[in-house]
């Protein structure tokens, strides 16, 4: 769907998931786009962070938490599962030289927990034949088990991400980008159960697509995606997730995905929710029809409220 492409390098200097990603944008738009609070919060998670190396980043990753941003008692709310990074490379791109953000987060198991920093990187580069290309490094400097299933397991994460990112620079470039979060309770069904209920209500039959998953972005991409006012393409799927370009209700992307939940590892075993986070494109106030790179637009409110988007999961779930 798009050329976005994922895969692991292990070697002397630890494991990292490395994308590439080619990008039909100037560099410095793109470099807006990964590199900024605003231009993150478009395509990966609600993010804040300061601009300069010793600065901090702080990404939303639970779609069930408060807005961070509606006072000090949602805020405080939020952290409790967010994620704090230190920057240590912030150089944007300069004619005839790319771009670099570099993060790490030290306490990514928990505080006090003995583990390498994990860092993140994201190189843009001009590039002559289609604008910037986008290379990201995410791992940490160790190899065996751990850095094999924390590593290996966030592939089709960034995969999934990136094909957000590189649909919007492509096709609404210079509008804003607002986004729901919606989640389920807890069903009495594993992760690949729930799933396979999820893609067999969801992916048209005609498409060809079982339940089984895949490689991110491999099988079941380009497939039709329909359930009741919901309509689009799969444009990546894995194990428990997809990525699917809508056409209806709005214009944007949605990305749904199957979880464990339970108060207990023990009761996570065998209980699952479904989750969907939406990119809803939005006209930019003023926009001249040049790229906005971060294209985050205050006080415009998105058309599906998270309430029918939960009721739209609970219809896929089968409540």
């Amino acid at each position: 769907m798009y050329d976005v492409t994922a895969g692991v390098e292990a070697d002397d200097d630890g494991r990292h998931v490395v994308c590439r990603v080619p990008l039909p944008a100037p560099a410095t738009v793109v470099f807006d786009a990964v590199a900024t609070g605003e231009g993150i919060s478009s395509w990966f998670v609600p993010c804040a962070l300061e601009p300069e190396v010793g600065g901090r980043i702080v990404q939303f990753a639970d779609p069930g938490a408060p807005d961070p941003t509606d006072g000090p008692e949602a805020a405080a709310e939020a952290m409790l599962t967010a994620t704090v990074g230190e920057i240590t490379a912030y150089t944007p791109p300069s004619p005839g030289a790319p771009g670099l953000f570099t993060y790490a987060e030290h306490n990514w198991m928990g505080e006090d927990v003995p583990v390498p920093p994990w860092e993140t990187s994201c190189e843009v580069a001009p590039d002559a034949d289609c604008g910037t290309v986008l290379t990201l490094r995410s791992g940490f400097a160790s190899d065996g088990r751990l850095a094999a299933e924390s590593v290996d397991g966030s592939v089709s994460g960034w995969a999934h991400a990136l094909t957000v990112l590189a649909h919007r620079l492509t096709h609404r470039p210079a509008d804003g980008v607002v986004t729901v979060d919606a989640a389920t309770d807890p069903v009495a069904a594993t992760v690949p159960e729930l799933w396979d209920r999820v893609v067999g209500t969801l992916v048209a039959p005609a498409s060809g697509v079982g339940g089984g998953g895949g490689g991110a972005g491999a099988e079941g991409a380009g497939a039709v995606a329909r359930s009741g006012e919901v309509g689009g393409i799969v444009a990546a799927r894995s194990d428990a997730s997809a990525t699917v370009l809508l056409s209806a209700p709005a214009d944007g992307v949605l990305e749904l995905y199957a979880f464990p939940s339970g108060d207990t590892p023990e009761a996570a075993a065998d209980r699952s929710a479904l989750a969907v986070r939406v990119y809803e494109y939005v006209d930019a106030p003023g926009s001249a029809g040049e790229p906005l790179g971060a294209a985050a637009v205050d006080g415009v409110e998105p058309t599906w409220d998270a309430p029918r988007w939960r009721d739209w999961l609970r219809g896929l779930v089968g409540e």
